[in-house]
């Protein structure tokens, strides 16, 4: 092969060697989280969500008003550690939140949450499409603060069946006594 061939190759490379890139170390938390988390157990997935890999879905795609859902939330190609997980409503307002017994963590108690993390909350009163937003919480990549990545999770809510007529029913009788 021609020199002039190689020189492209070897640029390549070089460049995949030096690029930057996501590099974890166990060291990472020590340096980085332990001063606040300091009662907790040694984490990756606290610190990252592995590359965008998140996917959330609810147990049903319709739900009647009042309904309890469940998402569950999972963070693809697992490492290991303990995760903060919040779904929130289409109104951005907190519905669920699964972390540690003491909300942070898992204070080194064993009681972690771990991916993939079910978060339960109830179906909206009006019927519609809603797109709520289950969000993993963690270390920004630099390590100067917490930053949360979410996923959107849709599913449709249907006017109950049946009570109109069981109320116009219950209006019927009465009438009828009368």
């Amino acid at each position: 092969m021609p020199a002039h061939c190689c020189k492209p190759l070897a640029t390549l490379a070089l460049g995949l060697i030096l690029a930057p890139g996501a590099h974890a170390f166990s060291s990472y938390f020590n340096n980085r989280c332990a001063a606040c988390h300091f009662d907790d157990s040694i984490t990756c997935d606290g610190c990252h969500h592995h590359r965008g890999r998140l996917s959330a879905s609810a147990d049903r795609d319709e739900y009647q008003p009042g309904d309890p859902i469940v998402v569950t939330l999972d963070g693809g190609a697992k490492k290991s550690g303990w995760i903060r997980a919040i779904l929130y409503d289409d109104q951005d307002l907190e519905v669920a939140i699964a972390s540690g017994p003491t909300g942070t963590g898992d204070d080194s108690m064993g009681d972690a949450v771990l991916f993939p993390v079910e978060l339960s909350a109830v179906a909206p009163e009006e019927e519609g499409d809603y797109t709520w937003t289950a969000t993993w919480f963690g270390a920004e990549s630099n390590g100067s603060g917490h930053l949360e990545v979410g996923v959107p999770v849709q599913f449709h809510v249907t006017a109950p069946v049946g009570i109109a007529n069981r109320a116009s029913w219950g209006v019927l009788k009465a009438a009828r006594k009368r």
